[in-house]
């Protein structure tokens, strides 16, 4: 149940984030937004959220997800088969989502992994 939660919170985060920033810079739709998020979300939460964090620490944790967000984001330029998202709008959602994704990882170490190694810092 607590992947459950964690992956709703990062959801309706990656959602909110990327409809500020896409939904500004460029013409996608709402629904395009919301599908865009989805996939982010699952591809950031099995990778950074369960594979990486544990593993490693926040930092790392974070700058993968915002490499991976990146991918991700600009990817979606192929199967709309034109671009409509350019690298500086992918790069931008990026860097705001890594901000988002700092604090997340904070909450996923102490809800998601709570007898994790208390000698790396979340």
């Amino acid at each position: 149940m607590k992947h459950i939660y964690s992956l709703v919170i990062k959801y309706v985060m990656t959602a909110i984030i990327l409809e500020l920033i896409l939904g500004s810079l460029t013409a996608l739709t709402f629904g395009d937004i919301l599908l865009i998020s989805l996939v982010v979300t699952i591809i950031a939460y099995l990778i950074g959220d369960l594979l990486i964090l544990p593993a490693t620490n926040n930092t790392v944790a974070t700058l993968s997800d915002a490499v991976l967000a990146f991918i991700t984001i600009f990817a979606f330029n192929y199967y709309y088969g034109y671009t409509i998202i350019s690298y500086g709008d992918a790069i931008i959602a990026a860097v705001v989502l890594g901000v988002g994704e700092w604090l997340f990882h904070k909450y996923v170490a102490k809800v998601v992994f709570p007898d994790r190694d208390e000698g790396r810092k979340a």
